[in-house]
């Protein structure tokens, strides 16, 4: 799931829940106090950080809701116990944000498999450029790969656990992940990882160094994790085999 349904199906939980406040009393600061507040700004930020962490924006909301929802946030603030007429409204308001939620999944989906349809022919377009260059080798699933040092040869199988560093980049030479800047290689699960990586490191032993460059379907496809991937990514990474655990 991605990070913006996951703060969408969030705020809708939320709503759907029958939650109830701590009776605690509430301080109120006059305007001329507020004015004075030097925590002002970062009252403010309060706000502002709501907005962008609780997916009010992809929801659809805009400056033109602002004074309402503020309302809302004054009140809920100011209220010991939850309003009934607000709790009774509830049916109502998930209703409302279902309707923003199917919206902004559809709108989601729509850009995300743009973006991964042009993705996918650039790195399509990527690994048939490989072609130029005879040390770079191929299996039949689509992975391309270039061993720098075969390193000992015994190699590792999908039933091993590996200790490899590495560093991955978007084709475009944006990284994503790298253990060498972490200072400490990783432990990997060969069958735990995706199966573009795996196979490339079946490739050399310890000592071994080689180049993956994996088509999108045989790393994260069109549903990467949040972060620096995008849908339908060509991924290339540089990977050193430290040890083999069986």
């Amino acid at each position: 799931m991605s990070r913006i349904l996951l703060l969408l199906t969030t705020l809708f939980l939320i709503a759907c829940s029958d939650s109830s406040t701590s009776e605690q009393p509430s301080v109120q600061a006059s305007p001329s106090e507020a004015s004075d507040n030097p925590d002002q700004a970062m009252l403010e930020m309060v706000g502002y950080m709501t907005v962008f962490r609780s997916g009010l924006k992809e929801l659809g909301f805009g400056p033109e809701d602002a004074e309402a929802i503020a309302t809302g946030l004054k009140k809920g603030l100011t209220d010991l116990v939850p309003d009934p007429e607000y709790q009774s409204q509830m049916e109502a308001f998930q209703e409302f944000i279902q309707v923003r939620l199917d919206k902004a999944e559809a709108a989601q989906e729509g850009s995300a498999g743009a973006a991964a349809e042009a993705n996918i022919a650039e790195g399509k377009a990527f690994i048939e450029s490989l072609a130029s260059d005879s040390a770079v080798a191929s299996t039949p699933s689509g992975l391309h790969y270039k061993i720098i040092q075969p390193g000992e040869a015994t190699k590792p199988t999908m039933s091993d656990t590996v200790r490899v560093h590495y560093k991955g980049t978007r084709i475009d030479g944006t990284q994503f992940d790298s253990s060498y800047d972490r200072g400490a290689p990783a432990d990997f699960p060969m069958n735990g990882v995706v199966s573009g990586f795996s196979e490339g490191l079946t490739q050399i032993g310890v000592g071994g160094e080689v180049i993956l460059y994996i088509p999108s379907d045989l790393a994260y496809g069109n549903n990467p994790r949040p972060g620096v991937i995008q849908p339908g990514d060509t991924l290339i990474f540089e990977c050193e085999l430290i040890a083999i655990n069986p």
